[in-house]
């Protein structure tokens, strides 16, 4: 999110006078112009906010579910309290495995970011090259793209992707109510660059 678009919502908060939970899952995989900018840094937003996030995501080990929240003191106990509850730890294993690499390279977030901006460089460009138009969310996760002009139903369109060469992204009218999104779809780019190409090859299969 810009920053104009966290300040109207931290606007909306105070005005109001309510709890964000912001999840900030993806942070380390926002590339471009826009960097990521955690709303509780805004003003009187840190009071007011509980951030999520998780370990799964930005060290690839998604199976693990190991994921945490932050924020001031008296919002992040009551949280507690009900997580000691109804939620039983992740195995204590996998967590000392987290904790002996965690701090280990400093330049991990980096690194990580820029290998995953050099991927949807990658992809944007051979997906602009097969008729589709990419959105340039920033995202270095998943690529937000309207279909090739000729298609204007991404679910018929995914049909035909998947039996002709075996290859899917979810259509847009899975994150939508209207049928403003219906020629749009969200691919995830978060996989080894030979299974990428490997797909875009497939793409381009199904649309000789």
């Amino acid at each position: 999110m810009t920053m104009t678009e966290l300040e109207a919502v931290a606007d909306v908060c105070k005005e109001l006078d309510l709890l964000c939970v912001s999840d900030e899952v993806y942070e380390h995989y926002v590339a471009g112009e826009n960097p990521h900018i955690p709303i509780a840094a805004l003003p009187e937003m840190w009071e007011r906010t509980i951030t999520v996030n998780s370990f799964s995501k930005s060290w690839n080990i998604s199976g693990w579910r190991l994921g945490y929240a932050y924020g001031k003191g008296e919002l992040i106990a009551p949280v507690n309290n009900a997580a000691n509850v109804i939620y039983v730890c992740p195995a204590t294993p996998l967590q000392a495995a987290l904790s002996k690499v965690l701090m280990a390279d400093a330049n991990y977030y980096d690194k990580l970011r820029d290998k995953f901006d050099t991927k949807r460089q990658f992809v944007s460009a051979a997906l602009t090259d097969l008729g589709f138009q990419i959105y340039n969310s920033g995202s270095a996760f998943y690529i937000w793209t309207r279909i090739p002009e000729q298609f204007d139903d991404a679910l018929t369109f995914n049909e035909m992707l998947m039996n002709k060469a075996g290859v899917a992204g979810v259509p847009g009218s899975a994150f939508a109510d209207s049928d403003n999104w219906d020629a749009y779809m969200r691919i995830c780019i978060a996989r080894e660059d030979r299974i990428l190409e490997g797909a875009l090859e497939k793409f381009r299969t199904a649309l000789r």
